[in-house]
């Protein structure tokens, strides 16, 4: 690979606003001289590449996302690596007698998605059980009955319910005790920080007046006016607690249901992952990320993995030496983990996420982190410092600003370096705030399929803001107008109103912010924080691979990098915005080998 073609995806990124020093001054005027150059080094086979391509698509459209060459014709593929990307005639040339010549019958070639935020295990462990994305308490209900009559045995669970189903203090184990009096049961919310169990399942976990809230005031059960758990319970260390009491989770059971789910993720076109977040056994999340790492060694494994070490409440005095533990026994081709999450607040809907105004609906809360102040410096500067990257959940304003505060006084005392740090959700962000993503360098992480104007995010949203807020909610807009970079990711099976892992769905919510199968439902203020197609594709596959450490090997299609692509019968870039999901992943390539193909 040629070094004009190397550099030219990243001096593409120097300016759109951005404050320069003298280096980047220096650096941005290459870039014409570059740009010159890319397109032609494009067409050229990878150096040292066989003669004969393994494969060659040809008779398609070819949708790069490299700046220098974001259209072509053909494409051909050499081990693992991509070899050439341009005309059809110069990809032909490359073909021999064990070339498998693939003819895209005008179908769109693209690269494989990058999800930026996703947590496999979980998504398959809550969705194996009742699906609970439905309108009302009753058919939520109704549907658990009608599950538990159908399994008959052992705890039921399930995944899906919405605060909007219920009053203003959330569910009660009374409605369960009716259905399920002699059998636990506990049924996460859709947003996954929160759970709603029966009797039989709080006194398994031995959840009674007397027992302490895991983090008061952040992670905690809710109680009636006797001290008593109504049998809601918020946020991650009080719901594992019951969890872990009724249905232990272990590594083996947990792999058992993510490979079911594997053949899913690459008929969706994912090809790389970053897992903002393992269910740990106890407090071993190893074992967990582990399991990645046993598939790629025999071959299972359909896509790479990024993972990170999760933080979610104090202590936090060993964290980079556990990541660094982790790292190095983990570690394969396809894995690695290079990031720490910290998990800096909850959600609206349990008024767990933290603002920096009280919530309209509760005057005398602004929610809570588990963290102090000082606690986030620490932590962000301990990261920083031994060269990693935190990726910060935050979906109240409080916490983004702490988030930023921390890592801007991070980059005060630690040296200069390549810093891919990364705030995640972005529910709502103060427009000072929103500006800083740009001049920090900070990555704006969303998950675009919360972005519809659903009866949860209005109603939900809406009585927790209140006006402007309620107005003013994801603004990926206001991001890349700061000179700033975003990312896309389902955080799957974490979701507002439609959980889904299909990079397709995200994609479509970020450019109509509308439900889906619903062209005539509300758009989401403010409109023009809608997303085109260009924007969310590459946030979804080299705006990703940017936050991942990985855009140097996958995100675009360009010659020397891994050949992680995907053809879709349809062409995204044309079709009605309303109609992108319906679009089908007909192949998904990892690494020169085929993953998924119709």
């Amino acid at each position: 690979m040629c070094t004009a073609c190397e550099w030219a995806s990243h001096l593409s990124s120097f300016g759109s606003g951005k404050v320069l020093n003298r280096r980047t001054i220096l650096r941005a005027a290459t870039v014409s001289a570059v740009a010159a150059t890319a397109s032609a080094c494009a067409r050229q086979p990878n150096a040292g590449a066989n003669a004969n391509a393994d494969f060659v698509f040809r008779n398609g459209r070819v949708y790069t996302v490299a700046p220098a060459q974001p259209w072509a014709q053909a494409v051909a593929i050499t081990g693992t690596k991509v070899a050439y990307v341009g005309d059809e005639a110069g990809a032909m040339a490359l073909v021999g007698p064990h070339t498998t010549v693939v003819d895209l019958g005008g179908k769109l070639l693209m690269p494989g998605f990058v999800e930026g935020h996703i947590h496999p295990f979980l998504g398959a462990f809550l969705s194996s059980g009742v699906d609970l994305q439905v309108a009302t308490r009753e058919e939520a209900l109704t549907e658990i009955s009608t599950y538990a009559r159908e399994h008959p045995d052992g705890p039921v669970r399930g995944f899906g319910w919405r605060v909007d189903m219920f009053g203003p203090n959330g569910p009660d184990r009374a409605d369960l005790d009716d259905v399920l009096p002699d059998r636990p049961a506990f049924f996460f919310a859709i947003d996954g920080h929160s759970l709603w169990a029966n009797t039989k399942a709080l006194d398994i976990a031995g959840i009674n007046r007397g027992t302490p809230d895991p983090v008061p005031g952040f992670s905690y059960y809710v109680r009636d006016g006797n001290g008593d758990a109504t049998g809601y319970i918020l946020e991650v260390d009080a719901l594992l607690n019951v969890v872990n009491a009724v249905e232990p989770i272990s590594a083996q059971s947990m792999l058992k249901l993510l490979e079911t789910w594997l053949p899913k993720a690459s008929a969706a076109g994912i090809t790389t992952v970053f897992d903002a977040g393992v269910p740990p056994i106890g407090d071993d999340q190893e074992s967990m990320i582990g399991l990645y790492a046993d598939l790629d060694k025999r071959g299972a494994l359909p896509f790479r993995v990024v993972a990170s070490y999760s933080v979610k409440s104090p202590p936090i005095d060993d964290v980079v030496a556990r990541l660094i533990d982790i790292r190095s026994r983990v570690s394969t081709d396809l894995v690695n983990v290079n990031v720490v999450k910290i998990i800096g607040d909850g959600t609206q809907e349990g008024y767990t996420a933290w603002l920096i105004e009280p919530y309209r609906d509760r005057p005398d809360s602004i929610g809570a982190s588990p963290f102090t102040e000082e606690q986030w410096h620490r932590l962000v500067r301990e990261v920083d410092a031994a060269g990693f990257d935190v990726h910060i959940h935050a979906c109240g304003e409080r916490t983004v600003r702490t988030g930023l505060d921390s890592i801007e006084a991070a980059m005060g005392v630690n040296p200069e370096r390549d810093r891919r740090h990364s705030i995640a959700h972005l529910v709502y962000v103060q427009d000072p705030d929103g500006q800083r993503f740009g001049e920090l360098g900070v990555i704006g992480q969303f998950s675009a399929n919360w972005f519809s104007a659903d009866p949860s995010t209005l109603d939900s949203l809406g009585d927790r803001y209140g006006h402007p807020r309620q107005d003013l909610l994801y603004r990926p807009q206001d991001i890349l107008r700061s000179g700033g970079r975003i990312s896309l990711g389902t955080d799957w099976p974490a979701a507002a109103y439609l959980s889904t892992y299909k990079p397709l769905d995200a994609i479509q919510i970020g450019v109509t912010r509308q439900l889906i199968g619903a062209p005539d439902s509300p758009v989401l203020s403010p409109v023009d924080q809608r997303l085109t197609v260009a924007e969310a594709v590459h946030a979804n596959t080299l705006g990703a691979a940017y936050q991942l450490r990985l855009d140097d090997k996958v995100g675009s299609i360009e010659v020397g990098k891994n050949a992680d692509l995907i053809v879709l019968d349809t062409n995204i870039f044309e079709v009605h915005p309303p109609d992108i999901h319906s679009a089908t992943v007909t192949m998904t390539m990892v690494n020169g080998r085929v993953r998924h193909q119709l």
